[in-house]
């Protein structure tokens, strides 16, 4: 169902949202609304087309705007989640180099496919702080986020995969830094990160000590340290445009399949023949189901 929430499009949901009867989706944000006590009454959750096309601190202007124009202008906005992450070239870390790792977490996951590293995580999901590090460049193709590239910029080679250093802070785990507003967060991520790659979670060079926190670091690992956490910002028509075609991309073998397949009982030899001879079956099936191929274009849009 369509409405407005503050002045602003949204779509609400049939389902609610976890703990959150209620679930408005913006382009921009997802929106969950409470009547519980015990519970903040709005919760929010920009979407990736906002934290690449905005930024972090243009995002949460835009979180401001719509509560303020939504009557909840006195809000106090609280993080819930912080997911900091660099991206490399030349990182490389084999599976067998899981033991090399020191953390204060004795829980991790190792993540292969055809016997490739995909991902390594420690810690666990939902407790203070979780790392992720793992093949990007696979996992946007997988997931059709072709505008990957462009955020990467010139720095980026396509011949060579892009591993991905993550840390995601739960609330308890910020609260131990002091972060509650955003703008806290803002100013104590380089510490989150200093503390997140040089205490409890390092990569090391084995010796024959016993005692692995005492191995030399591992100058791999010393680059993710020194990173600066600073990235750049697409426009919001580049990211959707590549969100498309990593869309369009993962369906064309099915599409290509199917209309193939559909060449046959049409007796048609090429794509226009093929296209053309379809018009009037699927014309018919629109009269047939009492819903045009138009009305059908315009319920997923909706959807």
């Amino acid at each position: 169902m369509d409405a407005t929430f503050g002045g602003y499009p949204v779509r609400v949901l049939g389902s609610g949202w976890g703990l959150y009867r209620y679930c408005l989706v913006h382009p921009l944000a997802r929106i969950g609304i409470t009547r519980s006590e015990r519970l903040p009454s709005v919760r929010i959750q920009p979407t990736a087309l906002a934290l690449h096309s905005l930024g972090a601190a243009q995002t949460v202007l835009f979180v401001r705007n719509l509560l303020d124009a939504a009557g909840i202008a006195d809000a106090l906005l609280q993080v819930a989640r912080l997911d900091l992450h660099s991206d490399w070239h030349h990182l490389d870390i084999d599976s067998d180099e899981r033991a090399n790792f020191v953390t204060f977490s004795d829980r991790r996951a190792l993540y292969e496919v055809d016997d490739q590293l995909t991902g390594l995580n420690f810690g666990k999901r939902g407790g203070a702080v979780y790392a992720r590090i793992y093949d990007k460049t696979r996992e946007a193709a997988d997931n059709g986020h072709d505008y990957w590239p462009e955020m990467w910029g010139s720095d980026y080679d396509p011949d060579l995969p892009v591993l991905r250093v993550e840390f995601e802070f739960t609330r308890d785990g910020l609260r131990e830094f002091g972060v509650t507003t955003p703008e806290d967060a803002f100013d104590m991520s380089p510490a989150l990160w200093s503390y997140a790659s040089q205490q409890w979670l390092t990569l090391r060079q084995p010796t024959d000590d016993n005692t692995r926190s005492r191995w030399p670091l591992d100058p791999r690992w010393a680059a993710v340290q020194r990173t600066t956490l600073a990235g750049n910002a697409l426009p919001a028509a580049r990211i959707r445009a590549g969100e498309h075609a990593g869309t369009l991309r993962k369906m064309l073998p099915a599409i290509t399949g199917y209309l193939a397949g559909a060449a046959l009982p049409l007796g048609t030899y090429d794509i226009d023949d093929t296209l053309d001879a379809l018009l009037p079956y699927i014309a018919g099936y629109g009269q047939q189901t009492g819903l045009s191929f138009a009305d059908r274009i315009a319920d997923k849009r909706r959807r």
